[in-house]
Order: structure tokens, then C-alpha cells, then sequence
């Protein structure tokens, strides 16, 4: 039986404006399908993303996909896909004309040839970095970063060379009136996205939410194991708003303690204790992966690296990992002990009375706040 045409695939020989001519279908995504298309007087060979016909219906995602032609075609980065123009079908499909990139994407990649060699990895992050960094100085955050947008190009001397797609989530900084998005909602990929994206909290997403998401990319392409899982998307998102992910050396043991030490740094629940910048985060990933010490912890409190902590079932936090591994002795049972389990009480009963009046954080988190307390004295 011969299925129904899809009235979202366009005939192959379609010409849109009358200058792209549409050669193959390449593929279809949430937003749209992708074809490979000719340029009619240039000859060029391009993609061209068509938004599905069904979003016209909502005026939002509409708007979304033209801002993702906006912003791409306006980031002239050598890492970031180049976008030559955009227009509609004449059913009103909103469409944008990009470069066609010969390679597979990082998530293609990596379910191929499973973790990548440290050194591979550090050039992806850098130049994944550089991309990032570059949309942040002019306000734009992506906040969709994940294997399936670093697309890999096949360069002709086997150097690796990496290119982000897919702004079509980002979000344009200091355009309060201009939201496209309620205060709650939550968009993104599980498994790459902040803690603030997980808890809906669309006013604290910034670069160092990209920064995160960076931080699971190079914690996946190292290990072959995402440091969040769960096996539905409500538990992915506990998972990133309360839970400390297990080192990286059983899934990688070429993997140093810096390296892990600089990934939970830029894992860091709290946005003010992640680099200040993601070129900061990338400099740090790269002096750690070079057998170098780099200054991991956070820019400010104290000089002290972020504490990892490793819990058991039934026991508290078992043992602080400081610098390369060394333990930190354990302090006596003074004055000091008893005042911070009383300020540790106080955090608790805090805790709680949030937890009580509203959904997050999660009172685990409130409990782990009053174990720390005491632990440290």
C-alpha cells in the first residue's frame, strides 16, 4: 500500500524565489525538513531548511525559526554554519539557505566510533568554544548545545573541524519585550541543559548555561557516558537540578583528576561558581588535558577547588576530593563542630519551609546544604 505524500516534503525540483532549486531530501527534524539544494544561476550546492507547515499554526515557533535565520546569518564565525538567506514557500513555510556541510554530526559520530582520544576532544571544545563566545559578545545564547548540533566537516587533511548549528532555540539577551517564551517553560535537551533551564527559570539563563551544556558535551565525547541520566525526562531533570554526576575516570581512566576537576567546575549548580567565560571554561579543559594544573575553582568565595563528593547509599559524604586527589584531614570535634551543626539545623528547617511552599529546590538538596555544613568542621 503506497503511503500518503507528505504535504511537509516538498517536491524535488521545487525553486524557491525562483533561485534555489530543491535537488534531495537530506532529512527531517523538529522544526523542519532539510534538503539539498542548487543555486540556479551560481550552481552553488546548498541546504535549505523549510519549517513544517503545521507550526505556521503557532505564530511563536514561526517566530523562532526566522530569528534562528537572524541570528545565524549575522554570526560570521568560521565554527558556526554560515547562512546565505532566507524567505517563505508560497504556503508561507518560512525557509533559510545555508552552507552545505559534508560530515556527520558529533552524536553520529560518537554512537560510530564510541569516546574520542583527549586531544580530539580539547580541539572540538576550543573550537566549539569559539563559536559560543563570539554569540555571546553580541547577546545571543543558544541554549540547545548538544552532539547533534556540532556537526563534524570531513576536512581534506583529517584535521577536525567542528561547526554549530541549530540557533533556532537561542535566546537574544535584553529583549524583555520581545519574549517568545512564557516565564516556565522549559526548552532544550535534557541532558545537556543547565539547572536553571531544568527549574524553568527563563531570567537566569545566560552563557554560562552554553557553558554547561559544553561541559556534558566534552564529559560525553571523553567517556561515552552522559554525567545526567534517568530513564524518563523528569528524571534527567532532577538528575541535573540536585545531583552530583560520579567521576569520569571509571568511564575514561586516561582521564585525569584536573580534567574532572575543571568539568565540575563548569557543572557547577550555581551559575556564579561555573569560568566567567566559556572561553575561560575551554583554556582551563585544555591546561588540565595537557597534564597542567589549572586554576579550577571558583571565582569567588574561596581559592579552595569545587568540593566532588561521593555518597552512598544510607552513609553521608564519604570523602572531598582537594586538587590531585588528596584528602582533606578531618577536624576536631570543637566549638566549631557543634555551631555548624546548629547552623546546619537552621539550613535544614529553612530548607524544608521552601520545599513546602514551592517545587524546587528538591529538599535533598536542603539536607546535602546541611551535611556540608557539618562536614566542613
Amino acid at each position: 500500500m503506497t503511503e500518503p505524500p507528505n504535504p511537509d516534503v516538498l517536491p524535488v525540483g521545487t525553486v524557491l524565489d525562483g533561485t534555489y532549486r530543491l535537488a534531495r531530501l537530506l532529512g527531517r527534524g523538529a522544526m523542519g525538513t532539510v534538503y539539498e539544494g542548487h543555486h540556479t544561476g551560481a550552481g552553488k550546492r546548498v541546504a535549505v531548511k523549510v519549517m513544517h507547515r503545521e507550526l505556521l499554526a503557532y505564530p511563536e515557533l514561526a517566530a523562532r525559526f526566522r530569528r534562528e535565520a537572524k541570528v545565524t546569518s549575522e554570526l560570521d564565525h568560521p565554527h558556526v554554519v554560515s547562512v546565505f538567506g532566507f524567505g517563505a514557500t508560497p504556503a508561507g513555510q518560512p525557509y533559510l539557505v545555508m552552507e552545505l556541510l559534508d560530515g556527520e554530526d558529533l552524536q553520529t559520530h560518537l554512537e560510530r566510533v564510541g569516546a574520542l582520544p583527549l586531544p580530539t576532544v580539547v580541539q572540538i571544545v576550543n573550537q566549539v568554544a569559539s563559536a559560543l563566545d563570539a554569540a555571546h559578545a553580541v547577546g545571543v545564547v543558544h541554549r540547545d548545545l548538544k552532539t547533534d548540533n556540532v556537526f563534524l566537516v570531513r576536512a581534506p587533511d583529517g584535521a577536525v573541524f567542528a561547526k554549530v548549528v541549530d540557533f533556532g532555540l537561542s535566546k537574544v539577551l535584553k529583549t524583555s519585550a520581545t519574549k517568545l517564551t512564557v516565564a516556565r517553560a522549559v526548552f532544550g535537551t535534557p541532558e545537556f541543559m543547565a539547572p536553571e533551564q531544568a527549574e524553568g527559570r527563563q531570567d537566569a539563563i545566560d552563557h554560562r548555561s552554553d557553558q554547561w551544556s559544553l561541559a556534558c558535551l566534552a564529559w560525553f565525547a571523553s567517556t561515552a557516558c552522559l554525567p545526567f541520566t534517568g530513564p524518563d525526562v523528569n528524571a534527567i531533570l532532577n538528575q541535573v537540578i540536585s545531583a552530583v554526576p560520579t567521576p569520569v575516570e571509571p568511564g575514561a581512566p586516561q582521564l585525569s583528576a584536573e580534567v574532572d576537576q575543571v568539568l565540575r567546575r563548569a557543572l557547577s549548580k550555581d551559575r556564579a561558581d561555573r569560568f566567567p567565560t566559556i572561553r575561560a571554561f575551554a583554556r582551563a579543559f585544555e591546561a588540565a588535558a595537557s597534564g597542567a594544573s589549572p586554576d579550577a575553582a571558583p571565582n569567588r568565595r574561596t581559592a579552595t577547588p569545587p568540593r566532588a563528593v561521593a555518597v552512598e547509599a544510607g552513609r553521608g559524604p564519604a570523602l572531598e576530593v582537594r586538587g590531585a586527589g588528596q584528602e582533606k584531614p578531618r577536624r576536631g570535634r570543637g566549638v566549631g563542630r557543634w555551631l555548624a551543626i546548629i547552623a546546619a539545623l537552621a539550613v535544614a528547617t529553612l530548607g524544608g519551609a521552601g520545599w513546602l511552599l514551592r517545587d524546587r529546590p528538591p529538599i535533598s538538596t536542603w539536607l546535602q546544604h546541611a551535611r556540608t555544613l557539618v562536614d566542613r568542621h
